[in-house]
């Protein structure tokens, strides 16, 4: 979970920054963003993290990493772009 919400705030950061120097179109968003990041954290992860929790019986548990990831995650997106631009 950590890795998937760090890695949120680094492409709301990424995201910001590519969009405010390059605009719209761009290969930075892509190479640093999908690129970079797709490889520091995954969905397949967080995915069979979730499914193994709720395989195992621990419902309560697989709800609630499911829920706090995408939670934080946006979260750490939106704290990530509101720090780039106070920054820029």
């Amino acid at each position: 979970m950590t890795v998937n919400v760090v890695g949120a705030f680094v492409m709301g950061v990424i995201a910001t920054w590519t969009l405010e120097k390059f605009g719209s179109q761009n290969d930075m968003l892509l190479v640093a963003g999908t690129g970079f990041l797709g490889g520091f954290t995954t969905f397949s992860a967080f995915a069979l993290d979730s499914v193994q929790l709720w395989q195992s019986g621990r419902n309560s548990d697989a709800l609630l990493y499911t829920a706090l990831t995408l939670v934080l995650g946006f979260t750490a997106c939106v704290l990530g772009m509101v720090c780039m631009k106070r920054l820029m």
